[in-house]
């Protein structure tokens, strides 16, 4: 937003009276620019810049056209209007049309265009890899190729210089690494003094003009346009030689984000400009790598012998440079190496993207087969290092990985959901997601707008009669209609799921470049003439004013059994959902703009049973696992939690709602403080060289924000910085690493990316990101320092894996092994941030904290608190983490104390008596002494078995007495009861919330609840606190268990679990008599095998269904039988 300002600013000044006009459309890496344009209006305005986002990139470029010709309409207000168009690369493709003619037309005099394209070259946030520079020049468009911040300003003002002078539009390539990145810059209309050559002209001159012919712009552009660029670019050295030597021999080339990578890998490597200099090294750094301007490379290549080009991609100044050089006497032509060797061998790969290791292994090669006695010492050592931890990386380790994965609540969480037997296609954004969803896959996928089109290609010759396909609102509007229309006039058989979350989502939440309301929706739908409409929504009697014999309405939980009915429906049908996108609800209602509703939802663990039904249901990384003595239970992570409430439609009665009343906040927050005053630390930060931070984290728990804080304090300090945000597709839940560099000055730093082995600090908030393998190549002893958050989040995998167990330790001697052993400090700090605090959220700041106290930030207490308090947000809150922290890193065991985690951390009963003991108490409450006994005498019985055999372990004991406790414990409706008013639920209530509250049951009572009609499954729904005193009442009526008067024993369920006590003691007094040491493992498999029975009613009978047949083939193996065919 500051260039097109900067760019009025210096209009100003020449006396000139011009405008701006921005417009395209988002998409990463420049998915929040137009966010950050509207938040800056009140600028844009005082500057006559207006903003308008375009429905669509080719739409966008065609306005922005058209703010080139007003001079063509009565009574301009402006000498000219400044365009700006932007969009990541397939909205570039998207453009080309547009810009193709634009380009030919050209630019007005006091105008010009800049096209700002931003490249996903690793494809972390797009559906291709994308490079921009050959789209541009197969349009004759000339491309600027910013290398960081500072010059995405400067050569945007030339930028517009060089379209007005040369009358072309021109492009801006950004990439990752510099557009999302953050650094001290100078800002000022008078940085950039440009020049204008002297060059021939056609008559008229090179600018827009009407009338005007196709030929004569093909004229005007390839005679005039074209050459006047490449004269600008001479003139003003956009290509410049950065450093030389006297006699210099041997050439590198580089332009944009490549020329950082050169120069981080030269200093990498020990070149610094004098060695270069000594070497005979000749950079050379492009600014325009297209046209690349021939006299100045001439004269950086006169008396090269061997020139090496570092570009990303495919080639492009590469092959310009040969062919310009091509007309030299071939004894002076010196040899052009980029892409491959001179024994033809990939030297850089055209593929993903370069880094300063791969650059210093190609500099490295290419010096090395020119002359041995080119590789100093230094090189030497730096690609041995290099060399080393790349084979270090590619050595097997168990370590997890952490997908992106859909918000807490989001809706693609259930509207993604096809029957059984059906198939949606994907689409772009949050629905690209599904790709790697296990639970709610898609298949394949298309460009933007293209949506569902495939099925017209295919229906004619396949017996796949129908499918899905899925379609958010936003791509919708940009160019999804048109798909929908193209699915009608095919008369193919397809259902359009059109999610309609109201804002778009990925990107940021950004609305709809329009008006789209529901009801404008359907309308549109009637008109394309799709076959029928249905509109699913939470709050469907908002729109029961739509339903007619086109349109039916109904709730958002119908939506599988709706599906059913569509797929048999002919033609093209659509389904809309509403609800609002999770992330942007958070947003609003956290500035008052939508309603929080007063409920949050809570498990009572000592009911659940882990079976995981509430996470197919929800889909949700809000619900987490819960480690107790009876197994792995769930519990709601509230900081996480959006309030969806789909989790307790999973069938189970331990779901509860709190409604009033608020969360309690942490031990400590606004109790006086028992430490004393800390000290500044020691530091061990030393900034003789740029301080290199990785902060690894968990998308949606702000590790921007932490670095977003450190970059501000390194500045109120007046130090250099650099911080380059990695977040891919995770608005929550995904991986993210920012890499923070702080140095004595901003030109000290290189690559704003931290390179193989160059990593001072990392702080690893996240362990499963931390043990990475992206992240731990940029370790290497003794250099880094680590502090690691051994607090684990789950990863997606838990979500379709309700056992899924993360290898923490071996994550943790996966980054310990990379540092000496003094250097990393474990710590686990999410449960002592949330403990002390009340919100996991405090957990990155009290990272912070810690790292900070031992002297590992080269930033002071005061300026990291100064910009808490710039920040705005939470600060008390965010200060108290940071200060936190600092006390963990001097007095942990103190600080657990004042958490409270020491009085609620879990132990696991190791020894057999511990084990029977907890299950003897608590089968006394269930039932009686005398049951208790019962299960005690078979524990017993096995344990003599297994001494007989010498056995001491007890292995297969411990297994019985887990096992059999848990068939023995089965929770009807009078333990329900019971763990329900025995006092721990109304302990753990109180606990965690206060004030005026009521509490909801979220049951189904198989007495008196309806079945759904689709799924003959009980239909749950909420009771009152009522409830309570009845629980008390059904506990006392324990007595009854099993006996004539059970009435709830008549249930099948209830018969299936008295079944399974006596399948368990079959089972074991089948086991006892065939038992040897060498079976003793397959015996405990068969007997831990019934712990997988878990959950209630049609789900603990599925997952009955399931061990019934694993148990039999599992015991004739036992019995040394053949297993012939097992179906699970």
């Amino acid at each position: 937003m500051r260039l097109p300002m900067l760019q009025r600013q210096r209009d100003s000044q020449r006396g000139l009276n011009t405008a701006g006009f921005i417009s395209g459309y988002r998409g990463s890496p420049l998915g929040g620019y137009d966010q950050a344009l509207w938040s800056a209006k009140s600028f844009l305005d005082e500057h006559q810049i207006h903003f308008t986002p375009g429905v669509n990139e080719e739409l966008a470029a065609t306005a922005v056209r058209g703010s080139q010709e007003i001079e063509f309409l009565p009574s301009p207000k402006y000498d000219g209007v400044f365009g700006l168009w932007y969009g990541k690369g397939p909205g570039l493709d998207r453009a080309i049309d547009a810009i193709r003619h634009a380009n030919a037309a050209g630019s007005s005099r006091f105008g010009g265009v800049l096209a700002v394209v931003g490249d996903d070259q690793a494809c972390k946030s797009s559906s291709y890899p994308y490079q921009s520079e050959h789209v541009f020049a197969s349009m004759s468009v000339p491309v600027l190729a910013p290398a960081n911040v500072q010059e995405i300003l400067d050569f945007g003002v030339l930028g517009w210089e060089l379209s007005r002078f040369s009358g072309c539009w021109v492009g801006l390539k950004t990439v990752t690494e510099n557009i999302d990145t953050a650094m001290l810059a100078e800002i000022d209309p008078d940085r950039m003094a440009v020049v204008l050559p002297d060059v021939p002209m056609p008559e008229g001159g090179v600018h827009v003009r009407l009338p005007d012919n196709p030929l004569s712009q093909e004229q005007r552009l390839n005679e005039y346009k074209i050459y006047a660029a490449r004269e600008f670019a001479f003139a003003n050295k956009l290509n410049k030689v950065v450093i030389d030597a006297p006699n210099a021999k041997y050439g590198i080339v580089a332009s944009g984000k490549s020329y950082l990578d050169v120069l981080q890998a030269l200093e990498d490597l020990g070149i610094s400009e004098n060695v270069a200099k000594s070497l005979g090294l000749r950079v050379y750094k492009v600014g325009m790598p297209w046209p690349l301007e021939p006299k100045q490379t001439q004269q950086f290549a006169e008396g090269l012998e061997s020139i090496i080009v570092i570009e990303e991609k495919r080639s492009v100044i590469e092959d310009q440079l040969k062919g310009q050089l091509f007309d030299m006497a071939s004894a002076l032509r010196p040899t052009v190496f980029g892409e491959f060797d001179s024994k033809g061998n990939i030297l850089l790969s055209n593929q993903g993207e370069l880094n300063s290791a791969l650059v210093a292994q190609a500099i490295g090669r290419w010096l090395g087969e020119l002359d041995a006695r080119l590789l100093i010492p230094s090189i030497t050592e730096r690609l041995n290092t290099i060399k080393q931890k790349q084979g270090d990386l590619i050595k097997p380790l168990n370590i997890s990985g952490r997908a992106p994965m859909y918000c807490s609540g989001c809706p693609h969480n259930t509207s993604t959901q096809v029957p059984e037997g059906s198939i949606a296609g994907g689409g772009i954004g949050c629905h690209y997601m599904g790709l790697w969803s296990k639970s709610r896959p898609v298949h394949g996928f298309t460009q933007m707008g293209g949506e569902g089109v495939t099925f017209t290609g295919q229906a004619p010759f396949t017996n796949t009669a129908h499918i899905f396909q899925n379609l958010g609102d936003g791509t919708y509007f940009h160019s999804g209609i048109l798909a929908i229309r193209q699915s009608v006039a095919s008369k193919v058989n397809i259902t359009y799921k059109i999610l309609f979350n109201d804002a778009v989502a990925m990107t940021g939440g950004q609305p709809v470049d329009g008006s789209l309301a529901i009801a404008d929706l359907v309308q549109q739908l009637k008109g394309e003439g799709v076959s029928r409409i249905e509109l699913v929504s939470d709050q469907p009697a908002q729109h029961q004013r739509l339903a007619d014999q086109w349109v039916t309405v109904s709730h958002r939980d119908d939506i599988i059994s709706i599906q059913k009915s569509l797929r048999n429906t002919k033609g093209c049908s659509v389904l809309v959902y509403e609800q609002t996108c999770a992330t942007e609800t958070r947003r609003r209602r956290k500035r008052g703009k939508a309603l929080d509703p007063a409920r949050r939802i809570f498990i009572n663990s000592a009911v659940c049973e882990g079976c995981g039904d509430c996470s197919v249901k929800s889909n949700c990384l809000s619900v987490l696992p819960k480690e107790t003595e009876f197994g792995r239970k769930r519990q709601i992570d509230q900081a996480a939690c959006n309030k969806d409430y789909s989790c307790a439609n999973g069938f189970c009665p331990s779901f509860v709602s709190v409604v009033g009343g608020q969360l309690k906040k942490g031990r400590v927050v606004g109790e006086p403080d028992v430490f004393a005053g800390l000290e500044e630390p020691s530091y061990l930060a030393s900034l003789e060289q740029p301080w290199n931070i990785v902060v690894t984290g968990v998308g949606g728990t702000g590790v921007l924000t932490l670095s977003a804080v450190l970059a501000m304090a390194a500045h109120i300090e007046g130090k250099g910085i650099t911080s380059l945000n990695q977040t891919g597709l995770a608005q929550k839940f995904g991986p993210v690493a920012s890499f923070i560099r702080i140095a004595n000055n901003q030109q000290d730093i290189k690559a704003a990316r931290i390179g193989l082995c160059n990593a001072d600090l990392l702080l690893a908030c996240d362990l499963v990101v931390g043990a990475s393998n992206n992240v731990r190549a940029c370790l290497s002893r003794p250099r880094s320092y680590a502090v690691v958050n051994e607090t684990v989040a789950p990863t997606s995998e838990f979500v379709h894996d309700p056992d899924m167990i993360l290898p923490e330790a071996d994550m943790k001697a996966a980054i310990a092994n990379e540092l000496e052993q003094e250097n990393v400090s474990f710590i686990p700090a999410t449960e002592l941030a949330t403990g002390l605090l009340g919100d996991s959220l405090a957990t990155n700041l009290f990272m912070l904290g810690v790292a900070y106290q031992k002297g590992l930030v080269p930033v002071s207490s005061s300026a990291i608190n100064k910009a808490l308090e710039m920040n705005g947000v939470k600060i008390e809150f965010n200060q108290q983490a940071f200060m936190w922290g600092r006390r963990a890193a001097i007095d942990e065991h103190k600080v657990a104390e004042a958490s409270g985690i020491m009085e609620h951390r879990f132990e696991r009963a190791e020894a057999l008596d511990d084990i029977v003991a907890l299950r003897v108490d608590s089968l006394t409450d269930y039932q009686n002494k005398s049951y208790a006994k019962d299960y005690l005498a078979v524990v017993e019985k096995v344990k003599a078995a297994e001494l007989k055999l010498g056995e001491l372990n007890l292995k297969l004991t411990k297994a019985v007495a887990k096992s059999l406790y848990k068939v023995m414990a089965y929770k009807d409706e009078y333990e329900v009861g019971r763990l329900y008013s025995n006092g721990e639920f109304a302990k753990q209530i109180a606990e965690q919330f206060e004030g005026d509250f009521h509490l909801e049951f979220h049951l189904a009572p198989p007495l008196l609840s309806k079945k759904d009609a689709d799924t003959g499954h009980l239909i749950k729904r909420r009771f009152g606190a009522y409830m309570l005193p009845l629980y008390s009442v059904l506990a006392k009526m324990k007595f009854l268990r099993g006996t004539v008067w059970d009435i709830f024993g008549r249930t099948e369920e209830r018969k299936m679990e008295r079944g399974l006590i006596s399948e368990q003691l079959d089972l074991i007094d089948q086991l006892l008599p065939m038992l040897t040491v060498d079976s003793i493992a397959q015996a405990v498999e068969l007997i831990e095998l019934v712990l997988s029975v878990r959950g209630f009613g049609h789900v603990k009978e599925a997952n009955y269904r399931a061990y019934q047949l694993k148990r039999a083939a599992l015991l004739s193996k036992f019995k040394g039988n053949e297993v012939e065919y097992i179906e699970l």
